[in-house]
């Protein structure tokens, strides 16, 4: 599936062509709705701040315009076009993201591997204008549970993630190129998901343990460094492997214990409770917090699966699109694992 196949982006000759097209989106019961006029507006100001709290000076020039419709919105909008579009879209990243930087994480392309962890990431990155061009797999439906952290409604229940996250990023900004795969990764194609196009970071959030291991020996090839977010309770950790820098660099910096490795690697298949029981060492239990900690006894008992909230699910967003934006545009982002938690601060 690629982004064509999702909505429909049009151009036009003249505003008869235009008009034309408009009476055909009423004739056809879709919605429309006309940004165009505001949009010049919004540029106008920003092209003039001197003029704050004042009327700006008029735009020299008016940009064209396109007609972007989302079938699963039954929706048409009028809207700029790509330069000014993106123009409107950033300009309150100043000066937090620098011209420059705003260049760079813009045209470094992202490859996200799961999108359960990964839909906060791929949202936040795509709403600071990065990476406007980006791979996003995963095999699972949203299922009516997620909603205690997904960023999504109850219309939504059913969708594939990786397919509502397009949706998501295309209702942000309709330009982004975006490649999907909802049958989700196998041990075949992760060589093709990292190198066509290749991936400037590979955000990997997968579920199933031995691909999270070979999706980083493909990536320590090609010299893709990887983040990931793990969710430990209230906090999360950000694990960052540059293998940009060192291609000797150890599988999770040497932090995952070598039997659990050889276990995950060696497993042709696994029954739920050796699954959770991996999952918990792949993590390590002093990074738990207590309470995730003494859920893993639970889990097939009282409790159906791990436990995992919406506060943790934010700061996961937030962790992956700082850590990718500082990796593309040069910052000090070394390898290493990060904690991040809200519970100090509620002591």
């Amino acid at each position: 599936m690629g982004k064509a196949s999702l909505i429909t982006i049009r151009s036009f000759g003249g505003e008869p062509e235009r008009d034309a097209y408009v009476r055909s989106l009423k004739e056809r019961q879709i919605s429309y709705h006309d940004l165009y006029d505001m949009q010049c507006a919004e540029l106008a100001e920003i092209r003039d701040p001197r003029s704050f709290g004042k009327k700006p000076l008029p735009l020299t020039s008016l940009p064209d315009d396109r007609i972007v419709e989302y079938p699963w919105r039954n929706t048409a909008i009028r809207t700029v076009e790509l330069h000014a579009f993106s123009e409107l879209r950033t300009a309150r990243n100043h000066n937090l993201i620098t011209p420059e930087e705003q260049s760079i994480f813009a045209t470094s392309h992202i490859a996200f591997a799961g999108l359960n962890v990964g839909n906060p990431g791929a949202v936040c990155v795509a709403l600071e204008g990065g990476a406007r061009s980006m791979s996003l797999a995963d095999p699972d439906i949203l299922l009516t549970a997620n909603l205690n952290r997904f960023r999504a409604g109850l219309p939504d229940v059913g969708l594939n993630k990786a397919e509502l996250t397009t949706r998501q990023i295309l209702e942000i900004d309709p330009y982004y190129t975006l490649s999907v795969s909802a049958e989700g990764l196998t041990s075949g194609s992760l060589m093709q998901f990292l190198s066509e196009p290749k991936a400037r970071v590979l955000v990997e959030e997968m579920d199933a343990l031995p691909l999270k291991l070979f999706i980083r020996d493909e990536a320590r090839k090609l010299g893709v460094p990887v983040v990931m977010v793990t969710g430990i309770g209230d906090g999360v950790l950000l694990d960052v492997e540059r293998y940009d820098l060192d291609r000797n660099t150890p599988l999770l910096n040497g932090l995952l214990d070598r039997a659990v490795e050889d276990a995950i690697r060696s497993a042709e298949s696994m029954s739920p409770e050796k699954k959770i029981k991996l999952a918990h060492d792949f993590i390590g239990t002093s990074y738990l917090e207590p309470r995730l900690n003494d859920s893993f006894a639970e889990i097939g008992n009282t409790l159906v699966g791990i436990p995992q909230i919406a506060e943790s699910s934010f700061m996961r967003g937030a962790a992956i699109a700082r850590a990718v934006r500082t990796i593309v545009c040069g910052g000090n982002m070394p390898s290493g694992r990060y904690s991040f938690s809200l519970s100090p601060c509620l002591k």
